[in-house]
C-alpha cells in the first residue's frame, strides 16, 4: 500500500495514454440484469482485476437513465448560481453535515471548490440530522432524492460483483446496506476563483487543489463526471488523469472494502487539480454500510497464511470523525491505517 506522504502531491503527472490504455471501461449491463450469471462473467472478472490494480474503473449500461442525468445536471448548476447568502442560508455545520459549504478539508488542507451533500431522507443514524434543502427550489429535492435512489441501486449491483470477485455469494453482504446504508451524495463546483479569496476564513489562505490527494472512506464511490478534466489517480509514484467518457460513470473502491477484502481491493488515492480556465462539477455518490456495520475481513480472504490485517472497524464513528476532519482542522483526519495490526 503507497504511504499517503505530505508530499504525494509533488509526484509527477503520467503520461495520458497510459491510463486511458490501462483503466477498463467496462460494460455491467449483464450484471445489473443478473450478477450470477454466466454471461455477467466477464464484467466481474474484470471489475475483480481493476479493483486489485488501480482501484478505478469505468461502466457503461450502468442502467441510470440519461434523462435523468441532464436534469440531475441542470440541478446542480443550478443551485451553485444561487446567490451566495442563499446559499450560506443551508450551510452544513459541525453537528449536522448535510448542506452546503465552501471551507472543505481534505487531510487538513483548504479545497478550491464548494459543494453540496444530501443523505437518504429522514433523520440519519449517524449525525442524528436531516437533510438541507433549498426552500424555494422543490424540483431540486425531487431530482436528487431520486438519483440517490438510482446510485444505490447501481451500488448494490457492483458491490455483488465485488463479493463474487471475492468467492463470495452475490449477496453476502446485503444485510450491511439494503434498507439501511448510509451513502450520500455529494455536488462539487471547482470554480476558476476561489471562493474563499476575498474572504477572512481561519484556514489557510491558498487552495491549490480542487481536492487534495485522498482515499474514500465508505465501500464505493459512483462518480459522475462532466467534459472538463481534473481527476487523477495515483499509482507507483505517477498521477494518471481519469478521461471522461461519454455515458460513463467511474467508480472506484474505498477503505472499508479495502478492509472487507484484506487488501486484496485497494482503496485508490485520488485528488482533482485545480481549475485555471475552466469551471468543473461533478458528482459522487458514496456507497456506506449502516451505521451499526463492524467492518472487518471477511472469510474467504483470511486463511491461516493470510491472516486477518485490520482490527474491526465501527463504521458510525469512523464515518463521524473523518466529516470532522472536512469541516474543521480537529486535528490528524482518522485514516484506516491506524486500525492495521
Amino acid at each position: 500500500m503507497h504511504a499517503q506522504t505530505p508530499d504525494l502531491d509533488r509526484h509527477p503527472v503520467a503520461e495520458r495514454a497510459a491510463v486511458v490504455e490501462q483503466v477498463p471501461v467496462i460494460d455491467v449491463a449483464d450484471v445489473f440484469e443478473d450478477s450470477s450469471s454466466a454471461a455477467a462473467a466477464d464484467a466481474i472478472d474484470q471489475i475483480a482485476e481493476a479493483c486489485r490494480t488501480w482501484g478505478f474503473f469505468q461502466v457503461v449500461n450502468h442502467g441510470v437513465g440519461d434523462a435523468q442525468i441532464r436534469e440531475v445536471w441542470k440541478q446542480t448548476h443550478a443551485l451553485f448560481a444561487l446567490p451566495l447568502e442563499e446559499k450560506m442560508g443551508i450551510v452544513r455545520t459541525r453537528e449536522n453535515p448535510w448542506g452546503f459549504y465552501n471551507n472543505e478539508l481534505t487531510k487538513n488542507q483548504r479545497d478550491k471548490k464548494e459543494v453540496f451533500d444530501f443523505t437518504c431522507n429522514g433523520i440519519d443514524p449517524i449525525y442524528h440530522q436531516a437533510n438541507r434543502w433549498p426552500l424555494r427550489h422543490p424540483q431540486f429535492r425531487a431530482t436528487m432524492t431520486a438519483y440517490l435512489d438510482a446510485c444505490a441501486g447501481l451500488s448494490l449491483k457492483l458491490l455483488e460483483a465485488f463479493c463474487l470477485g471475492l468467492d463470495l455469494p452475490a449477496d453476502f453482504m446485503h444485510r450491511h446496506f439494503v434498507g439501511n446504508h448510509t451513502g450520500f451524495v455529494r455536488l462539487n463546483y471547482y470554480p476558476v476563483k476561489d471562493p474563499m479569496a476575498e474572504l477572512a476564513i481561519e484556514h489557510q489562505p491558498t487552495a491549490d487543489l480542487g481536492i487534495h490527494h485522498h482515499t474514500d472512506a465508505g465501500a464505493l464511490t459512483v462518480l459522475l463526471q462532466d467534459e472538463v478534466s481534473g481527476l487523477q489517480v495515483y499509482r507507483d509514484g505517477y498521477w494518471y488523469d481519469i478521461p471522461t467518457v461519454a455515458g460513463a460513470m467511474v467508480i472506484n473502491t474505498g477503505d472499508m472494502m479495502q478492509v472487507w477484502s484484506n487488501d486484496t481491493y485497494r482503496a485508490a488515492i485520488h485528488r482533482v487539480l485545480a481549475m485555471d480556465a475552466h469551471e468543473r462539477y461533478s458528482i459522487p455518490f458514496f456507497f456506506n454500510p449502516a451505521a451499526a456495520c463492524r467492518v472487518s475481513p471477511l472469510p474467504s480472504v483470511v486463511s491461516e497464511q493470510n491472516p486477518a490485517r485490520y482490527d474491526a472497524i465501527e463504521w458510525g464513528s469512523f464515518r463521524g470523525k473523518r466529516s470532522d476532519g472536512d469541516y474543521a482542522d480537529y486535528g490528524t483526519e482518522v485514516q484506516i491505517s491506524q486500525y492495521r495490526i
